[in-house]
């Protein structure tokens, strides 16, 4: 460029400033074509299907809460039976509030009865014993060879719930759903007979999410076959290890259920009505070990150390409690925070499939004043304090001056010190977390030994039934409290109870219950938020779309 009387120093300076000016044009545009795709990339697309009961339900929409959070434009969709529809939309306001641009939870309704229906009809149907609002009789009766080969029989409905014509009106309505939707990725309850049906006849990619524990899918691919003989069966009541001398009697209860299921009749009709209808071939929860698609992953609510000490296989994935969020205290009931605040509070909570009798109401209310008149009168007493939840079976008074009941805790409750209520306001998770509960008294389930685990409350639990055992057992062998009815279970006394409601809260070891029930909080933490983590690995599942 020398002739035109321009050096060339400041030719290569107007250079490098037209080459920049270039490249940063080129940038721009390349920026601007890069977010028209990205918009018009289809979001991906999530469907879920569970059964509508909470304690199943709930895992789902704490997932769903964190998944929008997580990729708020994900396209997330609910298919369940009828009674979730606000619990549905809550998820997607809730979470909008904090993350406004999260799209709203689309929901779907299964055509068809739900499991807690289906199961009473069957129950009727094949006229097992049980007493109204409550599972078998033989749930309720102490474990032992005659008792635990009963309910092991009375379990398998859970598995296959329906008879043939409801069995089929469900998988046509799934199926219908799963076509319709068209997700990237369908998320399938583990216990939901009819999805797991409808994934398998399909052939869809899906992944299985669960509220239980590492052990219901691990037991059964332990080595040395340690699921028969060392881990505790249903119903059992064993503790882990399974001792030596009632380990042959471990071996027949885990033989018997595979025997039970292998005769039972409503099982064998619902599989021939279905394949006669559709050409589907029944696949339950025990598809899941037996006949597992390789590439298939299951979220469990749990971790390793929260569970027996087990092999865990690749596909089971340990996410940690899987619980939804619950607005503090002081923001969703400031009188009970007041209230709660006043003292250590004894929260006791036993779910709302285990109605509590009279009689069983008494021995409860009698323990809690043994334990109540015993605290005040130590030194350095604390004004501790209960918060009852008392869902009844059968009509009986609680508070009034005349009952049972009111004589018995009739001082306490005019001190305002004990409250006995139907229902409470805010979330279980809520109360725990408040920072005033000391200890929680619950039947043993899922939902419960998380809640107080993440909140890091020490337990008592009275065991119901089913898996309540094995949560009793994690409790006492993780040392952050004590199993309330190990000699009545699964019924109490205010003997039995008092007496461990007294050892964790003020015995030898109460200190070590905190501290440990404090580390194994922490440790969750550490770990991570649960419905994270399922969330995390469900969108590894379900990778980004690129055009």
């Amino acid at each position: 460029m020398a002739h035109l009387g321009i050096s060339e120093p400041v030719a290569l300076k107007w250079r490098y400033i037209f080459h920049s000016d270039l490249l940063s044009i080129l940038r721009t545009h390349l920026s601007v074509e890069i977010w028209k795709m990205a918009s018009q990339t289809p979001p991906r697309k999530i469907l879920f299907l569970t059964n509508v009961e909470r304690g199943e339900a709930n895992v789902f929409l704490a997932t769903c809460d964190a998944l929008l959070r997580l990729a708020p434009s994900i396209e997330l969709h609910f298919a369940t039976f009828s009674g979730l529809e606000d619990a549905v939309a809550s998820v997607g306001r809730h979470v909008r509030e904090s993350v406004p641009q999260a799209e709203p939870i689309t929901f779907h309704k299964i055509d068809g009865i739900s499991m807690e229906d289906s199961l009473k009809q069957l129950f009727k149907r094949e006229k097992v014993p049980t007493r109204a609002g409550y599972p078998p009789n033989s749930y309720l009766e102490r474990p032992g060879i005659i008792n635990t080969t009963k309910a092991l029989r009375d379990t398998i409905p859970v598995f296959v719930p329906y008879n043939g014509p409801q069995m089929v009106d469900i998988f046509c309505s799934i199926c219908e759903t799963i076509k319709k939707v068209d997700a990237d990725l369908v998320v399938v309850n583990s216990l939901m007979t009819p999805g797991l049906t409808a994934c398998y006849h399909l052939g869809i990619k899906f992944t299985c999410l669960s509220p239980n524990s590492i052990k219901d899918f691990a037991a059964a691919v332990q080595p040395k076959a340690a699921g028969l003989w060392k881990i505790p069966a249903l119903f059992s009541g064993y503790t882990f290890p399974v001792p030596w001398y009632s380990r042959p009697a471990n071996i027949y209860y885990n033989i018997y259920g595979l025997f039970a299921w292998s005769r039972d009749n409503n099982r064998k009709q619902t599989e021939k009505y279905l394949a006669a209808q559709t050409g589907a071939t029944l696949r339950t929860p025990m598809d899941l070990t037996t006949n597992r698609p390789v590439w298939l992953k299951i979220l469990v609510s749990s971790l390793p150390e929260l569970d027996f000490p087990l092999a865990i296989p690749d596909y089971l994935i340990p996410c940690g409690p899987i619980l939804r969020d619950a607005s503090p205290i002081p923001e969703s009931d400031p009188k009970l925070e007041e209230w709660l605040a006043r003292g250590p509070t004894i929260y006791l909570n036993l779910g709302s499939i285990c109605p509590v009798t009279e009689s069983q109401a008494l021995e409860l209310a009698l323990a809690l004043k043994v334990v109540l008149d015993t605290l005040r009168v130590q030194p350095k007493a604390q004004n501790f304090q209960v918060l009852w939840k008392l869902k009844k079976l059968g009509n009986y008074e609680v508070l009034e001056p005349g009952s049972s009941i009111g004589k018995l805790l009739g001082q306490y409750i005019k001190l305002d010190s004990v409250r006995i209520v139907d229902w409470i306001q805010v979330e279980p998770i809520a109360v725990l977390q408040s920072g005033h509960a000391v200890c929680s008294v619950h039947h043993g389930g899922a939902n419960s030994f998380n809640e107080a685990v993440r909140a890091g409350v020490p337990q008592v639990i009275l065991p119901q039934w089913i898996d309540c055992y094995d949560y009793a057992e994690r409790v006492e062998m993780l040392g952050i409290g004590r199993i309330g009815s190990r000699k009545a279970k699964p019924r109490w006394t205010a003997k039995e109870l008092s007496q461990e409601l007294l050892h964790v809260l003020r015995g030898e070891n109460a200190i070590s219950f905190r501290q440990k029930a404090n580390e194994i909080a922490s440790l969750c933490d550490k770990n991570g938020i649960g419905a994270m983590v399922a969330a995390q690995t469900l969108l590894g599942e379900c990778p980004e779309k690129i055009l």
